[in-house]
Parts: structure tokens; C-alpha cells; sequence
């Protein structure tokens, strides 16, 4: 199967007929949906425009047993457009050093607040 062509979009899609589970509460009931296109940046699903759908919702694909957060992009009759939502960035290590310092200067912070007290109590 090739990609599709003609499509406002950043990368091709290519056809497929995946299986596919909608996710939308964790003890609400799936709601089964072929996948029809896969692009790199989100799926084309075939859903009929009486699935009601929230913004933002868990998409299931059986056969990799991968569950990721998609977007509502597009409706239209027969079909919906979803972008997979990206993962949020990792957490930025802080070098030792940095840490080294931020430790002596609480350090010094808390020297010096209770230097202070004392100078306070001798007034």
C-alpha cells in the first residue's frame, strides 16, 4: 500500500486496517475503531460522527498493545483525525556542581539568618 497523496499534512500517511480501542475514562468502556491511515504525526480512524469524543483521549492499537494520548484534529461522517499528543520533555539533569553550590549557599543563607537572630536578642 502506498501513501496518500494530496494531504495537508507534515509527513505521508499509509493505509492500514489496525485494530484499535478508544480510551476515554479509565472505568468507562472502550470504544472499538479501525484504524485507517498512519502518518508519523497522527491516524486517520473510521468512527461514526455519533461517537461523541473529548478534546484529548487515550487510543489503544492492539496489534503493538501501545496506548498513547491523542487530539481531536477533524471530524467528518464516517472518519475523525487524531494527532498523536506529544510526550512532555524529560527532566533537564542539574550538573553536581551547580548543586555543590546551591547547598553552600543555603548554607551561608542560614549562617547568616542566625547571626542575625543573635544581633537581634543583644538589642
Amino acid at each position: 500500500m502506498g501513501p496518500i497523496t494530496g494531504e495537508r499534512r507534515h509527513g505521508n500517511r499509509l493505509r492500514s486496517l489496525l485494530g484499535a480501542d478508544i480510551r476515554i475514562a479509565p472505568h468507562a468502556s472502550d470504544t472499538a475503531c479501525p484504524v485507517r491511515d498512519c502518518g508519523p504525526d497522527g491516524l486517520r480512524l473510521a468512527l461514526s460522527d455519533g461517537v461523541p469524543l473529548p478534546e484529548i483521549f487515550d487510543l489503544h492499537i492492539r496489534k503493538t498493545r501501545q496506548t498513547r494520548p491523542v487530539r481531536l484534529i477533524w471530524r467528518g461522517d464516517d472518519c475523525v483525525g487524531v494527532q498523536f499528543v506529544p510526550d512532555p520533555p524529560a527532566a533537564v539533569p542539574i550538573p553536581i556542581g551547580l548543586m555543590r553550590d546551591l547547598r553552600a549557599a543555603r548554607a551561608e543563607i542560614a549562617s547568616l539568618q542566625a547571626r542575625l537572630a543573635a544581633r537581634g536578642d543583644e538589642a
